[in-house]
């Protein structure tokens, strides 16, 4: 039995310490960490998550040079594997509504920045970049249609009518939907649209329903996959108290922590 942590958020304003202090309970192992490579530093209209007072802008990841230095280290390692997690993370009244920005970009602007991002993550660290999550795991047609185009698989959540009408999108509806019904829980496995592959990750909430949740990953044959946020775990100890437990439930089962690029093979 495998199992991936992914990692969301890091970007410019990210400091290496935070990870050591998010991930110090691991043992062995890689996290799969998902970045941003254009930060803005305001998400929606009130929310500062770097702290008030950064200028408006788009931050490169290339500029954190510290931080560049630990990644490329880890990954040498073999203990961080490199995603990548929509262009800036900006949001935008879209309809009165804030929407994440993989929903309000047009089509244009969404291949040209996700192509533009993921030549700067393969250039700096020199590795592939295979795997695509979209912030606030917000999705539509437009985005999936570049992934394709860009040979990326995609992990998150599936909303309704986000993808392609296909025989095999109406596979996957009912398969997703089908599993929900009886077991109450997302499907865990992956889901086959063609020309790329979807996975779905588990987010940290109760340490019951997520024991239950990889029981029947175990079960049915699927890798067990948790998303969760560095930022996160450092503010909220009881978050990361489930996730050692979760950790440790997990490596006393057998289950091994793996690039999520490898809970993508079959």
């Amino acid at each position: 039995m495998i199992f991936a942590i992914r990692d969301d958020d890091t970007s410019y304003f990210t400091k290496p310490q935070e990870f050591e202090m998010a991930y110090d309970f691991l043992k062995d192992g890689c996290i799969s960490i998902s970045i941003v490579p254009f930060t803005v530093p305001v998400h929606k209209d009130s929310i500062f998550p770097y702290g008030e007072g950064i200028p408006y802008g788009y931050y490169s990841i290339e500029g954190n040079i510290e931080l560049i230095k630990w990644l490329k280290e880890k990954k040498e390692a073999k203990r961080v594997e490199i995603l990548m997690h929509g262009y800036s993370h900006e949001y935008k009244k879209y309809f009165g509504k804030w929407q994440a920005e993989m929903i309000w970009k047009d089509k244009r602007n969404i291949y040209k920045e996700i192509q533009s991002g993921k030549i700067l993550l393969e250039k700096l660290f020199n590795t592939k970049v295979s795997i695509f999550i979209a912030p606030n795991n917000m999705i539509n047609k437009k985005a999936i249609n570049t992934l394709e185009k860009l040979d990326m698989n995609y992990s998150g959540i599936i909303q309704h009518n986000d993808r392609m009408i296909t025989i095999r999108y109406f596979i996957n509806y009912l398969l997703r939907w089908s599993y929900r019904l009886i077991y109450n829980i997302p499907y865990g496995g992956i889901l086959n649209y063609g020309k790329h592959l979807e996975l779905n990750a588990y987010g940290i909430d109760r340490i019951d329903r997520l024991k239950y949740e990889y029981k029947m990953c175990k079960i049915k044959g699927h890798p067990f996959v948790i998303y969760t946020h560095y930022w996160s775990l450092i503010k909220n100890p009881e978050l990361k108290m489930q996730l050692i437990e979760l950790y440790n439930y997990l490596i006393e089962d057998g289950a091994k922590l793996v690039p999520l690029s490898k809970c993508f093979k079959k």
